[in-house]
Protein backbone atom coordinates (compact mmCIF):
# COMPACT_ATOMS: atom_id res chain seq x y z
CA UNK A 1 0.00 0.00 0.00
CA UNK A 2 1.29 3.44 -0.50
CA UNK A 3 1.91 5.66 2.51
CA UNK A 4 -0.86 7.84 1.25
CA UNK A 5 -2.32 7.61 4.17
CA UNK A 6 -0.02 7.50 7.20
CA UNK A 7 -2.54 9.37 9.72
CA UNK A 8 -5.17 7.23 9.86
CA UNK A 9 -2.95 4.24 11.27
CA UNK A 10 -2.22 6.55 14.14
CA UNK A 11 -5.49 8.13 14.49
CA UNK A 12 -6.95 7.61 18.04
CA UNK A 13 -9.91 7.23 17.14
CA UNK A 14 -9.32 3.66 14.62
CA UNK A 15 -11.01 1.25 17.00
CA UNK A 16 -13.50 2.34 19.27
CA UNK A 17 -14.84 -0.25 21.95
CA UNK A 18 -18.21 0.74 21.87
CA UNK A 19 -21.56 -1.29 22.18
CA UNK A 20 -21.84 -2.88 18.54
CA UNK A 21 -24.89 -1.81 16.36
CA UNK A 22 -27.19 -4.21 16.50
CA UNK A 23 -28.93 -4.85 13.12
CA UNK A 24 -31.33 -7.54 12.52
CA UNK A 25 -29.99 -8.58 8.89
CA UNK A 26 -26.16 -9.49 10.56
CA UNK A 27 -25.26 -12.46 12.33
CA UNK A 28 -22.32 -10.79 14.03
CA UNK A 29 -22.44 -7.02 15.25
CA UNK A 30 -20.36 -4.63 13.82
CA UNK A 31 -18.42 -1.86 15.54
CA UNK A 32 -17.00 1.67 14.18
CA UNK A 33 -13.00 1.13 13.08
CA UNK A 34 -10.84 3.01 11.13
CA UNK A 35 -8.73 1.14 9.39
CA UNK A 36 -6.20 1.54 6.25
CA UNK A 37 -6.66 -0.87 3.60
CA UNK A 38 -5.40 -2.19 0.40
CA UNK A 39 -7.70 -3.83 -1.80
CA UNK A 40 -6.64 -5.88 -5.03
CA UNK A 41 -8.49 -7.81 -7.22
CA UNK A 42 -7.46 -9.12 -11.00
CA UNK A 43 -8.38 -5.75 -12.67
CA UNK A 44 -8.18 -3.33 -10.11
CA UNK A 45 -4.55 -4.54 -7.74
CA UNK A 46 -3.19 -2.26 -5.23
CA UNK A 47 -6.26 0.26 -4.37
CA UNK A 48 -6.55 1.86 -0.99
CA UNK A 49 -9.13 2.23 1.09
CA UNK A 50 -10.43 2.85 4.95
CA UNK A 51 -12.73 0.98 7.41
CA UNK A 52 -15.76 2.59 8.31
CA UNK A 53 -16.77 -0.08 10.24
CA UNK A 54 -16.51 -3.65 10.90
CA UNK A 55 -17.76 -6.96 12.40
CA UNK A 56 -16.33 -10.80 12.47
CA UNK A 57 -17.41 -11.24 9.11
CA UNK A 58 -17.27 -8.00 7.34
CA UNK A 59 -15.95 -4.81 6.79
CA UNK A 60 -17.47 -1.20 5.18
CA UNK A 61 -14.80 0.32 2.99
CA UNK A 62 -14.62 3.76 1.66
CA UNK A 63 -12.53 4.11 -1.27
CA UNK A 64 -12.24 6.23 -4.25
CA UNK A 65 -12.25 3.09 -6.47
CA UNK A 66 -14.90 1.28 -8.04
CA UNK A 67 -15.45 -2.42 -7.86
CA UNK A 68 -18.91 -4.68 -8.67
CA UNK A 69 -20.72 -6.59 -6.21
CA UNK A 70 -19.04 -10.39 -6.94
CA UNK A 71 -15.47 -9.25 -6.97
CA UNK A 72 -12.93 -11.30 -5.24
CA UNK A 73 -10.46 -9.02 -3.55
CA UNK A 74 -7.46 -9.70 -1.59
CA UNK A 75 -7.34 -6.87 1.50
CA UNK A 76 -4.67 -6.23 3.33
CA UNK A 77 -5.30 -4.37 6.64
CA UNK A 78 -2.60 -2.07 8.46
CA UNK A 79 -2.30 -1.03 11.76
CA UNK A 80 1.20 0.57 13.06
CA UNK A 81 3.74 -2.39 11.78
CA UNK A 82 0.91 -4.85 11.92
CA UNK A 83 -0.50 -5.59 8.93
CA UNK A 84 -3.07 -8.84 8.27
CA UNK A 85 -4.29 -10.19 5.30
CA UNK A 86 -7.33 -11.97 4.17
CA UNK A 87 -9.74 -12.79 1.22
CA UNK A 88 -13.01 -10.96 0.85
CA UNK A 89 -15.99 -10.78 -1.31
CA UNK A 90 -17.80 -7.62 -2.45
CA UNK A 91 -21.06 -7.98 -1.34
CA UNK A 92 -22.86 -4.14 -1.91
CA UNK A 93 -21.37 -0.99 -3.61
CA UNK A 94 -23.00 2.24 -2.67
CA UNK A 95 -21.83 6.05 -4.38
CA UNK A 96 -21.50 8.83 -2.13
CA UNK A 97 -23.46 11.76 -3.13
CA UNK A 98 -22.03 15.25 -3.82
CA UNK A 99 -23.15 16.54 -0.80
CA UNK A 100 -21.53 13.49 1.64
CA UNK A 101 -19.08 14.60 3.88
CA UNK A 102 -16.89 10.94 2.64
CA UNK A 103 -13.95 12.07 0.99
CA UNK A 104 -14.41 8.98 -1.39
CA UNK A 105 -16.42 8.41 -3.52
CA UNK A 106 -17.19 4.65 -3.07
CA UNK A 107 -18.38 2.53 -0.36
CA UNK A 108 -17.93 -1.71 -0.45
CA UNK A 109 -19.67 -3.65 1.89
CA UNK A 110 -17.37 -6.83 1.77
CA UNK A 111 -17.98 -10.66 3.38
CA UNK A 112 -14.63 -11.74 4.99
CA UNK A 113 -13.45 -15.60 3.50
CA UNK A 114 -12.17 -15.57 6.74
CA UNK A 115 -10.99 -14.08 9.93
CA UNK A 116 -8.42 -11.12 10.84
CA UNK A 117 -5.32 -12.20 12.84
CA UNK A 118 -6.31 -11.51 16.40
CA UNK A 119 -2.74 -9.60 16.69
CA UNK A 120 -4.33 -7.02 14.43
CA UNK A 121 -7.31 -6.56 16.18
CA UNK A 122 -5.29 -6.24 19.53
CA UNK A 123 -3.37 -3.68 18.19
CA UNK A 124 -6.09 -1.49 17.11
CA UNK A 125 -7.79 -2.21 20.42
CA UNK A 126 -4.56 -1.06 22.58
CA UNK A 127 -4.37 2.02 20.25
CA UNK A 128 -7.87 2.90 21.01
CA UNK A 129 -7.51 2.27 24.74
CA UNK A 130 -4.17 4.35 24.85
CA UNK A 131 -5.90 7.27 22.57
CA UNK A 132 -9.12 7.43 25.21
Amino acid sequence: MSRALPYVMDSPRMFQEIAPTPDARRKTPRMPAVLAVELSSRAKPGRCGVTRNASEKGLLIVTPSRFSVGDELALSVLVGSQKGSVGARVVRVEENDAASAEVWRYRLAVELDGALPEELLDEARARATQAA
